[in-house]
């Protein structure tokens, strides 16, 4: 069955013209990517400004760019120029109105629609005897996202780009402290589900995992999910994810990572995500015995919760230590090959023994794709045993433009 995912944008009135059980089923209902209700936006009661466009003498230009935000907006534009010029506009979400002024004054007011998604790019050109001029619209995307796929949803924040220090040169895995370009991106807010997992893949992890035998996950749809591969995140979840939405949903970078949970463009500069005291914003061993529904304590300043404790999380880079970034590199997705992976955060069963703990931001941990390794550190004992490294491992959803 063929699953298309509904965009629904809310078109712009012009002035002057149209004012958790267990299933094996595949989800039945069209996943839906929309904006969550926003009952402070009253839309613009009138043209929010007013642009020249002159056509003649040394003030003629041929190009020109507007740079609107995500909600629904109208421009009020006067060209300077003889009769007869035309204006077309490239995208459905670009309205056009021709509009007459005092003196006998011509132009158009041109609306725009609000923007339920991504940041998109339109342009509007004008001609005017042997002379064109395109002007090129940037609207920015909604702030936040919720995505729905069978009746259960996930919220996803925008994590606007910025510069961070990347590291800690006390650390030996994560030496050096780099700086690092990140671009912007969507990620969600908690840890992916239970009921988000079976939503998508129609059954749940755990089934063929000894660590969870007793253990009622499919009684549990708000906990992450957890016992999860690399290899059965990325060849199983995530495909099928794409295949429903058409949206190019993937792990996060290392550096998208790190960025994230220390705040982004606020630069928190905290220990933990969120806080310098771990029980705030973090389940560990201190005030649980086990992993905990998502979103219950505090967030950071993007309002993402659980990036410290909670369960681990999967990253898309390759393990290498230490980092071999070059300072000021952009958008970072580390070495091309290697044989683990990383994790960020810590999980439920950590503490602060020895130093900052591995809820610490800028800890990292590696663990083969698979997560089957050696019981014994890969001793080259014929003897060792593999074991599941896996069980307190989870990931969240990135939606990078």
């Amino acid at each position: 069955m063929k699953i298309r995912l509904l965009l629904p944008f809310l078109l712009l009135g012009l002035i002057g013209i149209a004012s958790c059980s267990k299933s094996s089923e595949k989800p039945k209902d069209k996943p839906v990517v929309e904006v969550p209700d926003d009952p402070d936006d009253p839309g613009p009661t009138g043209p929010s400004q007013t642009l020249i466009i002159r056509f003649g003498g040394d003030s003629y230009q041929n190009s020109s760019t507007l740079e609107l935000g995500y909600r629904k907006d109208a421009i009020l534009l006067i060209l300077e120029t003889e009769p007869g010029w035309t204006a077309t506009a490239s995208a459905d979400w670009i309205k056009l109105a021709s509009y007459e002024g005092e003196a006998g004054k011509m132009g158009l007011i041109a609306g725009f629609a609000k923007n339920d998604f991504i940041p998109r790019s339109g342009t509007i050109t004008f001609k005017s005897g042997n002379k064109t001029h395109i002007m090129t619209i940037d609207q920015s995307g909604a702030p936040q996202l919720r995505l729905t796929i069978d009746g259960i949803q996930a919220d996803f924040v925008l994590v606007e780009g910025g510069n961070f220090l990347m590291g800690d040169s006390d650390l030996p895995e994560s030496r050096y402290r780099t700086s690092v370009n990140v671009s912007s991106f969507y990620m969600a807010t908690t840890e992916t589900t239970n009921a988000l997992w079976e939503a998508v893949t129609g059954s749940l992890p755990y089934d063929d995992l000894e660590d969870f035998e007793g253990h009622m996950e499919y009684d549990r749809p708000n906990h992450p999910v957890s016992g999860v591969s690399w290899t059965l995140v990325n060849e199983i979840f995530f495909p099928e994810l794409r295949r429903q939405t058409e949206i190019n949903f993937r792990l996060p970078t290392e550096a998208e990572w790190e960025y994230a949970a220390g705040g982004g463009k606020y630069k928190e500069g905290f220990i933990y995500s969120g806080s310098n005291t771990l029980n705030d914003v973090a389940w560990n061993y201190r005030n649980c015995d086990d992993k905990q529904e998502v979103g219950q304590l505090m967030p950071n300043a993007l309002g993402l919760y659980d990036m410290s404790g909670n369960v681990s999380e999967w990253c898309s880079d390759w393990y290498i230590a230490p980092y071999q970034m070059e300072d000021g590199v952009s958008d970072p997705t580390g070495p091309a090959t290697g044989t683990h992976k990383i994790t960020r955060g810590g999980d439920f069963s950590e503490q602060e023994l020895f130093g900052l703990g591995t809820c610490y931001i800028r800890y990292r941990y590696p663990i083969v794709p698979g997560c089957y390794d050696g019981c014994w550190g890969n001793s080259g004992h014929p003897d060792e045993p593999e074991c599941f490294r896996c069980d307190k491992t989870g990931f969240r959803i990135v939606l990078a433009f």
